[in-house]
């Protein structure tokens, strides 16, 4: 499998919005973690679902080349 190169900057305790697998909804995240490992040698986040779907409250986690941008930087 090969990844997209991902450029969008951000850190924990940023709100971001990422794209699911599969055509699922778009998702809004506070992220709690960011790894340079979160699966198959890649680098993404890990965090709470704040809005988009039915996960919303839930520990979700993603790709760095899922990230469709950085809505809010945290304080």
């Amino acid at each position: 499998m090969t990844y997209q190169v991902h450029t969008l900057a951000y850190e924990a305790g940023d709100v971001i919005e990422y794209r699911t697998f599969g055509g699922g909804p778009t998702r809004r995240v506070l992220v709690e973690y960011r790894e340079d490992n979160i699966k198959n040698g890649e680098p993404g986040f890990s965090g709470t679902a704040i809005e988009g779907g039915a996960d919303v409250g839930s520990s979700v986690w993603g790709y760095d080349d899922q990230i469709t941008r950085v809505v809010r930087k945290g304080a």
